[in-house]
């Protein structure tokens, strides 16, 4: 009997406080909107949403993040150093780095909200993405301390290179049936196609293709190396999946074919390397091989006899080299290949000054090849790491593909290893393994195979 006036006395006083921290709250943000440029009431309003809709329904975040990962703008935020092409790939801050970071931190509140969500689910690759993760602070925490490498611009690019591990841990827990895959696959594939038809608007221009919002000088070898990946799962689910699947089976297959003069207009020899690494993988493990050999024959044919001048004149300037290009046995190959030859053995001899750890990401220049640039900037210990990170990848992509009791799950297995093909090969010429517009989709595709592993069915 005591208790109930305290109480009721209680609940007016703690209500009163709520209520003018809200009216203040309102009254400060009033304040603000009147005097914020127009733009930023609308990005913060945008974003509250989209925090709040990956709260109550993480899909719909996810979905828009995929969207985002190709037709997002940047905005850049200082040079990397030097001058050229280097010079040019500045640190970049793009519309998918702040929805990842928003779609991060919902996450995380729904974690805390929603207890049975768990931490993050083991697989057989988080420690190889921690030890990968480690090597690369821990490079580039030495490489600044011993002023190899600007603190700024190192941590940047440390921070972009590890945010599609991100992606992957948040794919990997939010995806537990079926119909989640199926949807955030679809987003996935509905996205390559609006890049592809981007690619066919731009082939008219005589322009080489490169994804949305790349900038003034854009960036071919990208939209070459994500076409590769799109094509690869496209294809491959398409020779995998059952007559039952007309749908997905006629729509992947239709995708497979879009994007491949958009590849080849790119006239990026790295990419074209990659797709012939990625056809001959699935000409090796696609279950319908003949199929695929008697259409690429077709094709073969038809691009010998009609194709675009652009093709034929850049596959010939690579052995059009002058009197100081690197010779071949008696090939002389042109200046840009000569090049990177050349960084190769530059690479090579920086790497002997500091074999364990490198000079830190940036630390040592811009090198575009991935295999040496790891190796120079992570030295032994990283590229170890990297090597045991794509080993496992490749490992448990080939084990889906041939083991899952899901045709659909097989078929994106299946892509994935050829994907992982065609990159590896296409990373010869390109540090494909760090364009965040290449490996954010692959990592969330990787996110999806390692969650449908542990599920029986998803058709």
């Amino acid at each position: 009997m005591n208790a109930s006036p305290g109480i009721a006395g209680d609940f007016p006083a703690k209500s009163a406080v709520l209520l003018a921290g809200l009216v203040t709250s309102l009254l400060l943000l009033s304040l603000w909107i009147t005097n914020a440029p127009l733009e930023l009431p609308i990005v913060a309003t945008v974003a509250a949403i989209l925090f709040l809709a990956t709260i109550l329904h993480a899909e719909a975040g996810l979905i828009i993040l995929i969207l985002s990962m190709l037709l997002s703008p940047e905005i850049p935020l200082g040079g990397a150093g030097g001058g050229g092409l280097e010079g040019s790939r500045s640190v970049i801050l793009r519309t998918e780095d702040l929805l990842l970071l928003l779609v991060g931190f919902a996450w995380i509140a729904r974690m805390a909200i929603h207890k049975d969500l768990g931490a993050i689910r083991r697989t057989r690759l988080n420690t190889c993405i921690f030890a990968y993760a480690a090597c690369c602070l821990f490079s580039t925490l030495i490489g600044i301390e011993a002023g190899r490498v600007r603190p700024l611009v190192g941590m940047c690019f440390v921070a972009k290179y590890l945010e599609y591990f991100i992606i992957f841990f948040i794919t990997l827990n939010y995806v537990r049936t079926g119909g989640q895959f199926r949807r955030l696959l679809a987003a996935v594939l509905f996205t390559a196609a609006l890049i592809g038809a981007y690619g066919w608007w731009q082939i008219p221009s005589g322009v080489r293709p490169s994804a949305p919002f790349e900038g003034k000088e854009g960036e071919p070898n990208t939209l070459g190396g994500y076409l590769v990946l799109a094509f690869s799962v496209a294809c491959a689910i398409a020779l995998t999946l059952p007559a039952g699947w007309r749908r997905w089976k006629r729509g992947c297959a239709a995708l497979a074919a879009f994007v491949i003069p958009p590849l080849l207009a790119t006239l990026s020899r790295s990419s074209w390397i990659g797709l012939s690494a990625a056809l001959a993988t699935l000409l090796a493990l696609a279950p319908a091989r003949r199929r695929l050999f008697a259409a690429a024959c077709v094709a073969a044919v038809l691009l010998f006899f009609v194709h675009p001048a652009g093709i034929e004149d850049r596959i010939l300037y690579t052995f059009q080299g002058e009197d100081d290009s690197v010779q071949v046995g008696r090939v002389k190959l042109d200046s840009s290949a000569s090049a990177r030859l050349t960084s190769w053995g530059d690479a090579l001899r920086g790497f002997m000054q500091h074999p364990v750890l490198g000079w830190g990401v940036t630390g040592y220049g811009f090198l575009d090849a991935q295999f040496f640039r790891i190796l120079v900037e992570l030295g032994a210990v990283g590229f170890s790491a990297f090597a045991l990170l794509v080993g496992a990848a490749g490992t448990l992509f080939y084990r889906v593909a041939t083991s899952h009791a899901d045709p659909l799950v097989r078929g994106l297995g299946l892509g994935m290893t050829a994907a992982l093909a065609g990159l590896l090969a296409h990373a010869i010429g390109t540090n494909t393994f760090m364009l965040i517009r290449v490996m954010e989709p692959f990592w969330l595709l990787t996110g999806l195979v390692v969650a449908a592993a542990s599920l029986e069915k998803v058709g």
